[in-house]
């Protein structure tokens, strides 16, 4: 049985409630893990919450058949207005995206429409979740896939903002399971298109960029949820914080001193959030924010160290460092001056750690070779 026929009788089963997504998936071992993903996005609808008519299922039926079978000349396939975005796509492939979309509509086009803007715990949240499967689905390649999971975790951190907003801190857990899966699979996807030795600077950026105005959103978001959230938020900014890293080191590879601008507008905005704790007296706050901000200056070294491996724009970097460093010292001299004692400790480490960052730079500068070709 070809598998496309094996995953339409799987929808079939599991619409008819004749069987469960891991009876269905038992049936057919070696292509579990192939099905798995599409099938969830199948069990994640429930038809019964929206009814459409029988001559509603007869009609996407039968333009499934459509797009589905070959012409008398066998050697195109028919396509429908629908499904016209579908034809640059293998049969098989274009089978399987359309029996997915099918269900999808069956569940009513308005309500895929209408799910964009649902909530973790709303009725069409799955149905929002079950659209992003699929466009993964019809993307390309790593690259682009990579670019999705970054929109997608985009909409779990809004999510995330939306529900703290309208005290549901219950149901913020679910947005942050959801960001950390986006995440790490846009690093994975980000990795493996690396590997295959593709052009990831552009993807890169975009994911560094991305994760580092999460880390900004997050850090207001955790000011306005109560305790019992506090945990989930702290994880996804862990998530955040991990994912910029990794996209910024792979950026690096290929762009060091672009990715050294980035990471300094981010310390940049680290050192805001030491200065705003401080100006509030968040003591637990500003010794968070501290520890952030050391963990983006340690990446900062590691893009200098990364330069140098490659001999590109090392002497840019350094200046843009020495520049940067500068600044950061004048801003935590203000912050040490109105902190309490208790909290001299971490900003005296913020202060040493920029010093030396200061210091390093100034002497590769006096001490080193003029500016080389650059990325």
């Amino acid at each position: 049985m070809k598998k496309e026929d094996i995953l339409a009788n799987c929808i079939d089963e599991i619409q008819a409630g004749k069987c469960t997504l891991e009876e269905c998936l038992a049936e057919y071992p070696a292509l579990s893990d192939e099905l798995r993903s599409l099938l969830k996005v199948v069990a994640s609808i429930q038809p019964e919450r929206v009814a459409p008519s029988p001559e509603f299922r007869q009609r996407a039926r039968n333009r499934l058949v459509e797009v589905m079978q070959p012409s008398a000349a066998g050697t195109e396939h028919r396509g429908v207005d629908i499904f016209g975005w579908l034809k640059p796509l293998a049969l098989a492939k274009r089978a399987i995206v359309a029996i997915i979309i099918l269900a999808l509509l069956a569940a009513g086009g308005t309500t895929v429409y209408a799910s964009q803007d649902s909530l973790p715990g709303d009725t069409l949240y799955p149905v929002k979740l079950a659209t992003e499967e699929v466009r993964l689905v019809l993307a390309t390649s790593d690259i682009a896939k990579a670019e999705l999971h970054v929109t997608f975790a985009s909409s779990r951190i809004e999510e995330m903002a939306t529900l703290a907003e309208r005290g549901k801190p219950e149901k913020v857990n679910i947005a942050v399971n959801g960001y950390d899966g986006a995440v790490v699979r846009a690093i994975g996807k980000l990795e493996e298109a690396r590997s295959k030795g593709l052009d990831t600077a552009e993807i890169s950026e975009l994911v560094a960029l991305a994760t580092s105005e999460h880390l900004s959103t997050l850090d207001e978001v955790i000011d306005i949820v109560p305790e019992e959230a506090r945990e989930a938020i702290t994880r996804a900014k862990e998530v955040s914080i991990d994912g910029y890293g990794n996209a910024l080191r792979l950026l690096a590879e290929e762009n060091p001193v672009r990715a050294m601008e980035i990471n300094l507008a981010a310390i940049g905005g680290g050192l805001n959030r030491v200065k705003a704790k401080a100006e509030r007296n968040d003591i637990e706050g500003l010794e968070i924010a501290v520890e952030e901000f050391l963990a983006l200056s340690g990446l900062g070294q590691e893009i200098s160290e990364i330069a140098q491996g490659l001999g590109v724009g090392t002497t840019t970097i350094e200046e843009l460092v020495a520049e940067a460093t500068s600044i950061h010292l004048a801003v935590l001299a203000e912050v040490l001056a109105i902190v309490p004692e208790q909290a001299e400790a971490a900003i005296e480490k913020a202060i040493a750690v920029s010093e030396r960052g200061y210091t390093q730079a100034t002497g590769a500068i006096d001490a080193g070779p003029p500016d080389d070709a650059g990325p």
